[in-house]
């Protein structure tokens, strides 16, 4: 059996029901792989010693002009599923309007350099947002006590506000600039698994494809099978609701999982280089070589 370990970006939640369906069903057993899946709040991406990791194709850059060895080789989503949520009583409808109030913020640059955009393409002033420095684990807790607003993934944090009974104003960020319908959330392997072990990449893949096309089909029951590896206090309701959120924007219009649009990558890289972000493209930052054909 072949070990692997993914890092996800976050705790379990609908986002990963491909990963957790598969390591449910067998399918990576099947496969010939020993995969242990690992998810917890976390600020900055690192690999944290896995073979794969999760999150945004920002972090993944920043990760890699650091010099940290990895690719992308799959995206979780085909469009970008991310923007800024608060409770509808702090009158937040677009991004000129986080002017006077409080922005979480994870501590990277990029964070800044893309919010800044944000703000300022409709009108607005970024330094004239209170921020602070907190990476989300309770979003209920959140607003409306040391925050505002949050950059959050409307898949879950929006339905675990409605499902406290909050009312929320949310924009997404992609619709107000195409270049933040970006690779988010993403996954990166590790240069070395990526060379040592191609196979094995390969077969990785295949499962997830083979399991997001479950999710994709069927993503009220599927939820509710993997319902024991997700959050013990998210209910039901919230998982069905989040699932069907998600399940017409998982595949591409192939019907396949994981592939990583040049466009969708391409915008948001160059965007950071023209920012100083990071100093410049890189080969090899992601890759569709590993993805069933």
């Amino acid at each position: 059996m072949e070990k692997l370990k993914v890092i996800l970006d976050w705790f379990p939640n609908t986002n990963h029901t491909g990963y957790l369906l598969a390591q449910k069903r067998g399918w990576f057993e099947e496969a010939g792989l020993d995969v242990e899946i690992c998810g917890e709040v976390h600020g900055e991406m690192e690999m944290h010693g896995g073979d794969f990791v999760c999150g945004p194709e920002i972090a993944m850059l920043e990760c890699m002009n650091r010099g940290i060895g990895m690719t992308a080789v799959a995206v979780m989503t085909q469009k970008c599923d991310s923007g800024i949520v608060s409770l509808k009583e702090a009158g937040i409808t677009r991004p000129r309007e986080l002017e006077g109030k409080r922005l979480t913020h994870w501590s990277p640059e990029w964070f800044h350099k893309a919010m800044r955009r944000v703000v300022e393409k409709d009108g607005g002033d970024y330094d004239k947002i209170s921020l602070v420095n907190l990476d989300v684990g309770d979003i209920v807790a959140t607003l409306g006590n040391v925050a505002d607003a949050t950059w959050v993934y409307e898949n879950w944090e929006n339905q675990v506000l409605l499902e406290a009974g909050k009312e929320i104003n949310y924009f997404n960020l992609g619709d107000v600039d195409p270049i933040f319908d970006f690779c988010a959330p993403a996954m990166a392997a590790s240069h070395q698994v990526l060379k040592e072990r191609p196979e094995a990449v390969r077969k990785f893949l295949a499962v997830l494809d083979r399991a997001y096309q479950c999710v994709a089909a069927d993503p009220e029951g599927t939820v509710l099978e993997v319902r024991d590896m997700m959050p013990a206090d998210a209910t039901d309701a919230l998982l069905i609701r989040s699932q069907k959120h998600l399940a017409p924007i998982l595949l591409d219009e192939n019907g396949h999982w994981g592939r990583i649009s040049d466009l969708r990558w391409n915008r948001m890289a160059d965007f950071l280089v023209e920012t100083g972000v990071i100093e410049k493209r890189m080969d090899n930052e992601y890759t569709n070589e590993f993805l069933p054909r």
